[in-house]
């Protein structure tokens, strides 16, 4: 009998020590894999917008005459120049839900939102508006002013229009980060769980291609009258994005540094990562050289 008590206890002892190696196993796996999921999806994120707003205010030369300002098939529809970029800093009025869409800056408090717009390439054929938004949908070409000198490259020019947003989807708490393109598609979430979407963009003195100054969006177009020319001024873009785990995961409070530069401490045993990449426009620092 008593070798027969020491064995169940032997064998209750290993039985609670599998127990224990097999849920802290589990337990770690899921903060891993919860862990790994977050920063897949905000890279993915982070990529999709880093292209587009390299690409802002993209044009194919149309010319270049010496000591003028080159003009490319970046173009509205009645030949002007169009704008590469436009951020609102506590997002668009109403981006989501029926009843027609507003994408104007709203003044209540909110995440940032932007929009970038940027010349498509023409495979296979340039009047059947090949180029695609952000979403992979076909993007409407528009025709081109034949008096206007983009007309000798192409009698028309699809130019993509994205807008990035952050918004609480339908039947969900959380905010996702949205694109909006302007194909065929409507609005996709991109991302989910998202808690801070911000922008601060580098200005630089006209004519030049060097950051002098960092502001956000509402100090941007509050530069002159001239928003246009206020944007074009933009030669960089600082952005920054935060997530939150799905599940409460974590085995205490979490400590990370948020947007703002701001230790914080979170205590609802979610995950969280921030994501921070600083863009160069492209096309705008480069037409910032651009002789006078």
């Amino acid at each position: 009998m008593v070798e027969l008590l020491v064995a169940l206890a032997i064998a209750s002892g290993l039985l609670l020590l599998c127990t224990s190696l097999y849920l802290g196993s589990k337990a770690s796996f899921r903060l891993n894999e919860d862990k790994r999921r977050l920063h897949q999806d905000g890279n993915y994120a982070m990529v999709l917008m880093e292209r587009d707003l390299r690409q802002a205010g993209f044009g194919n030369l149309a010319s270049a005459a010496p000591g003028a300002v080159p003009i490319t098939d970046f173009i509205l529809a009645d030949g002007a120049p169009a704008q590469g970029l436009r951020g609102c800093e506590h997002g668009f009025v109403k981006p989501l839900g029926p009843g027609g869409k507003d994408f104007s800056c709203r003044t209540a408090p909110g995440m940032a939102a932007f929009e970038v717009r940027y010349r498509t390439d023409d495979y296979p054929d340039p009047a059947s508006g090949a180029g695609v938004d952000c979403h992979g949908a076909g993007v409407a070409a528009s025709a081109v002013p034949p008096g206007h000198p983009a007309y000798m490259l192409a009698p028309s020019v699809a130019i993509a229009g994205n807008h990035y947003f952050a918004a609480v989807r339908a039947g969900s708490g959380a905010s996702s980060l949205y694109c909006q393109g302007n194909g065929s598609n409507s609005a996709q979430p991109i991302v989910n769980n998202v808690e801070d979407l911000r922008l601060t963009y580098g200005v630089a003195a006209a004519g030049d291609a060097t950051p002098r100054q960092f502001l956000d969006a509402t100090q941007v177009a509050a530069l002159s009258d001239d928003q246009l020319q206020n944007w074009e001024r933009v030669v960089s873009v600082s952005l920054c994005l935060q997530l939150h785990g799905e599940t409460q995961l974590a085995t205490g409070p979490q400590r990370y540094v948020d947007c703002s530069d701001t230790a914080r401490l979170a205590g609802d045993r979610r995950l969280r990562a921030v994501f921070k990449r600083v863009v160069t426009l492209r096309n705008r620092a480069a037409a910032s050289l651009a002789p006078p």
